[in-house]
C-alpha cells in the first residue's frame, strides 16, 4: 500500500515534465512513471486525468515545481484552484538539493525527477497564489523596469551618434522621439504604481516605513514588495540574498583560490532595482557609507565590491524593517 505520491514538475515556456513518485508504507519510494505535457490548459486536464490512471485510488499528492521565470504560475495556480497541496520551491534550494545527492545530469526529465525526491525527503510547504493586487503591481513594475533598460540603451545610442562623424540628422531626430516616448512610457507607468499603491492602505503604510531608510524610495520598495509577494516567499536573511542572487561563492581546491564574486543565481529585477540606490546610499547613507568605505579599502582594485555590499545591505534593511514595522534608527549601532 502506498501512502502519498510526489509530482515533480519541471517546467519550460511550451511543456512541462513531470516525474509521479509514490512513497509505500514500508517507506519505499516507486517511480509511477514519467511525461511530458504541453504548458496550455488543455496540458494541465491531459496531467490530472494521466495521473488519476496512474494511482487508481484516491491519496494525498504534493506537486513540486521551482519559482524560476513565470512559466510555472499558470499551472500552480490551476492545481491550486482544483485543491491540490503545490509547493513551489526557490530555485537555489532544490540546486543545492540535487548537488548533495552527487546529480550532474541536468536534463528536463532529471529535473523533474530531482523535484519528485525533493518532495519526498523534506517538508514542504503549501504555495499560495500571490493576491490579484500584488501580481497587477509586479506587473507594472516589471514594465517600468524593462523600458527603463531600452531608455538607458537609448540614450547610450543617442551619445555614441553625438560624438561619431556625420551622423544623420534624421536618425538622431528619431532617436530623440524615442527617449521622449520612453520617458513619458516611465512617467505614466510611475503615476500607475502611485495609484496601485494608495488602494491598499496597509502596503502604504509598509512601503512609507521602508522609506525611511536614506537610499530607499518608493521605486525600490515597491519592486522588493511585488517581486517577494510582500516577502512571503521569504523566510530568513540568508533565502533573501540568494533569491536575490547577491549571494557570494567562492571556489577553492588546494593551493587554487578563486575569485570571490556573487552567484547572480536570482531575481534579477531586483538586483537591478537596487543598484542605482545603493549608489546614494552611499553618499547619504551614513552606515552604508561607512561599510562601503571598509570594504573599498580592503579591496582598492575592485569598487564595486562595496557597491555590492551596498546593496545586499539595502536589501537587508528593507526586508527587515518590513517585517518589524520600524522606522529606519540613524542612531543604531551596527554589530
Amino acid at each position: 500500500m502506498s501512502t502519498r505520491a510526489v509530482q515533480g514538475i519541471d517546467m519550460s515556456m511550451d511543456d512541462f515534465q513531470v516525474c509521479m513518485q509514490q512513497v509505500m508504507e514500508d517507506n519505499r519510494v516507486v517511480i509511477k512513471g514519467s511525461r511530458k505535457f504541453a504548458n496550455t490548459q488543455k496540458g494541465y486536464e491531459e496531467f490530472l486525468s494521466w495521473e488519476a490512471r496512474k494511482l487508481k485510488t484516491e491519496m494525498p499528492v504534493v506537486y513540486v515545481m521551482e519559482a524560476t521565470g513565470v512559466y510555472y504560475e499558470n499551472l500552480a495556480v490551476y492545481l491550486h484552484e482544483k485543491g491540490k497541496f503545490v509547493c513551489v520551491e526557490l530555485a537555489n534550494k532544490t540546486r543545492h538539493f540535487a548537488q548533495s545527492h552527487n546529480l550532474k545530469t541536468k536534463t528536463d526529465k532529471v529535473d523533474a525527477k530531482t523535484l519528485a525526491m525533493y518532495g519526498v525527503e523534506r517538508r514542504l510547504e503549501q504555495w499560495e497564489p500571490m493576491s490579484p493586487q500584488y501580481k497587477e503591481l509586479r506587473d507594472v513594475c516589471r514594465e517600468k523596469l524593462s523600458i527603463q533598460k531600452e531608455l538607458n540603451r537609448a540614450k547610450n545610442q543617442l551619445h555614441a551618434m553625438s560624438h561619431s562623424n556625420n551622423t544623420s540628422e534624421h536618425v538622431k531626430d528619431f532617436k530623440d522621439k524615442q527617449i521622449e516616448f520612453y520617458d513619458q512610457a516611465i512617467l505614466e507607468l510611475k503615476k500607475e504604481i502611485r495609484r496601485l499603491v494608495k488602494m491598499d492602505p496597509e502596503l502604504e503604510r509598509k512601503l512609507n516605513i521602508v522609506q525611511t531608510i536614506p537610499g530607499v524610495g518608493l521605486d525600490l520598495a515597491v519592486v522588493l514588495a511585488c517581486e517577494t509577494n510582500g516577502f512571503k516567499l521569504i523566510k530568513n536573511i540568508r533565502q533573501l540574498v540568494s533569491y536575490a542572487g547577491l549571494d557570494v561563492e567562492f571556489k577553492q581546491s588546494g593551493l587554487y583560490n578563486g575569485k570571490t564574486r556573487i552567484t547572480k543565481k536570482g531575481n534579477a529585477r531586483i538586483r537591478q532595482a537596487l543598484y542605482m540606490p545603493a549608489l546614494a546610499a552611499i553618499q547619504w547613507n551614513k552606515p552604508i557609507k561607512q561599510l562601503n568605505e571598509r570594504v573599498c579599502e580592503r579591496n582598492p582594485t575592485m569598487k564595486k565590491k562595496g557597491v555590492v555590499a551596498a546593496m545586499r545591505k539595502l536589501l537587508i534593511l528593507t526586508y527587515t524593517l518590513w517585517k518589524k514595522e520600524e522606522e529606519f534608527d540613524t542612531e543604531y549601532q551596527w554589530i
